[in-house]
């Protein structure tokens, strides 16, 4: 995770999303990888903003960026 990625911080109906980055473990409990999500609380809505495929945990203000201003994609199931 070197270069840094900027992801939306808003849902479509206007609100911020609650962001959270957790691991992704194997069976042997290593990680494998990061994925960072935002929550919407007014629409109970996850949406996936990034999946980092690399076992080093992602840095703050080197890896990503959330713009508050962007509004995310939702993907149709």
């Amino acid at each position: 995770m070197t270069e840094i990625k900027i992801l939306p911080g808003k849902h479509k109906c206007g609100k911020d999303f609650d962001m959270r980055i957790v691991d992704v473990k194997d069976d042997n409990k290593k990680i494998v990888a990061w994925i960072i999500h935002g929550f919407c609380k007014r629409c109970n809505v996850v949406i996936i903003s990034n999946l980092h495929l690399k076992p080093e945990q992602p840095m703050l203000d080197r890896d990503f960026i959330v713009d508050y201003d962007m509004v995310s994609d939702e993907v149709e199931k």
